[in-house]
């Protein structure tokens, strides 16, 4: 980039004013006054250090101020002042991204006008016309954002196991490990090897603020943590996955560096996998806090006690009250794991699970069409079930979270017709 080709002189009139009086000039000539960005109109008199030089804007051809009444000219003593005129240099440094983009670039190229952060990070989707310049965008956005210190452009399609998008580096320092933060809370994260979007901030606490004290979240698809870290400084108990290790080492970090390890365990495995482990028939420990079971009494908090830096495996027996599941491409067609899955002697006396479950709605698809969807994959009912749009992802695709409590039917495998079953069925709410 030649700055210099950006060096612009402007001429303005000025008016000579007495130190003292600077600011009732400014009032008193208010709209004739120059007032861009960046700039100031009162400027030092290089002749007279008791005087300044007040600068009009650059409409303001005639410093008699022909547009001012003889009445008003009167009233403020405007005529006194001496006038003069001050060049006014414009430098690179002064013009906006946007102002240096669409001289650089060809005329009709569409300008970039925004971009998304992540922590030091900006990240942009660059039409395939501009590609040409992407490196000159990257460097003008660097130069004129001084918070930021790398710009990167998305590659392709998302198409990876773990759903992070391919970055390439179009200026400023390679390292894409960074730090955020989501109402006060600081994340950090490496932006090249997990998937962020700070549009879900408003989602993340809304969901968090369903869990009550006493109450324990099963994260399946946890991210770097951004449900499972604000639970936990809530003082809620997690169980927290997500099948990417470089998520599951993120979630860690950000345990330990929020002081809330001792309340979230820490998993890398596909989120079946896990959800099948916490829901196999056994019995974990009791924490010495108790909540309401489905009879109206209080019950002891279980919870996989193994020491705070101990994840181990997940608990076989484990109970837990809200399950997440944020990964709406596909994260719908793991509702299947659920069918059948519960063991009726763990989860005697326990209300079962509310699921929240994100995915898109696409095109003409409706709500009912969406839990439709949900009840196809569960292999079961849904009953009473919420719908929750988050956010517009693109035209005809929205973002939704399908939030239910899942039923005795679906959760239980089938009676066998004893006796025995027939009473732990009795105590088993929904």
């Amino acid at each position: 980039i030649d700055r210099e080709k950006f060096t612009k002189t402007v001429r303005l009139i000025a008016l000579r004013v007495p130190k003292a009086k600077c600011q009732f000039y400014m009032k008193a000539l208010r709209g004739l006054v120059l007032d861009i960005p960046r700039q100031q109109s009162v400027v030092r008199d290089p002749s007279d250090d008791s005087t300044r030089l007040l600068l009009l804007k650059e409409e303001v051809k005639d410093g008699s101020l022909p547009t001012m009444s003889e009445e008003r000219r009167a009233e403020i003593g405007v005529d006194a002042l001496e006038r003069t005129t001050h060049d006014l240099v414009l430098s690179y440094d002064y013009f906006n991204a946007e102002q240096v983009l669409r001289r650089l670039l060809p005329e009709g190229c569409d300008v970039p006008g925004s971009f998304e952060t992540v922590g030091h990070i900006a990240h942009l989707n660059l039409r395939d016309e501009v590609l040409e310049y992407k490196h000159v965008i990257g460097r003008v956005l660097l130069d004129k954002n001084p918070r930021l210190k790398t710009v990167v452009n998305k590659v392709g399609s998302i198409e990876s196991e773990f759903r992070v998008p391919t970055w390439e580096l179009l200026a400023g320092d390679t390292s894409l490990e960074t730090e955020v933060r989501q109402h006060g809370i600081p994340f950090k994260l490496d932006f090249g090897e997990v998937y962020w979007n700070s549009r879900l901030e408003a989602e993340h606490k809304r969901l968090i603020e369903q869990i009550r004290p006493g109450e324990i979240l099963c994260d399946a698809m946890c991210g770097i943590g951004p449900f499972a870290v604000p639970a936990a400084k809530a003082g809620r108990r997690v169980y927290a996955n997500d099948l990417n290790p470089s998520c599951a080492r993120y979630t860690r970090v950000n345990c330990v560096g929020n002081k809330v390890k001792n309340l979230v365990k820490c998993y890398n495995m596909c989120a079946r996998e896990f959800i099948r482990k916490l829901l196999r028939p056994g019995k974990v420990e009791d924490t010495g806090e108790t909540t309401v079971g489905t009879d109206g009494k209080r019950r002891a908090v279980q919870w996989a006690a193994t020491g705070e830096d101990v994840d181990g495996e997940p608990p076989s027996g484990a109970v837990f009250d809200h399950v997440t599941m944020n990964l709406p491409a596909t994260a719908i067609e793991f509702l299947d794991v659920f069918k059948g899955a519960f063991d009726r002697e763990t989860w005697a006396g326990h209300h079962l699970p509310v699921i929240h479950v994100y995915t898109f709605k696409r095109g003409t698809e409706t709500v009912e069409d969406v839990v439709r969807r949900g009840e196809g994959h569960l292999g079961a009912a849904i009953a009473n079930p919420t719908v929750h749009e988050v956010r517009d992802v693109a035209p005809n695709k929205i973002m939704l979270c399908l939030s239910f409590r899942i039923t005795s039917d679906a959760a239980f495998p089938p009676e066998d017709g004893t006796k025995g079953n027939e009473a732990k069925r009795a105590k088993i709410g929904d």
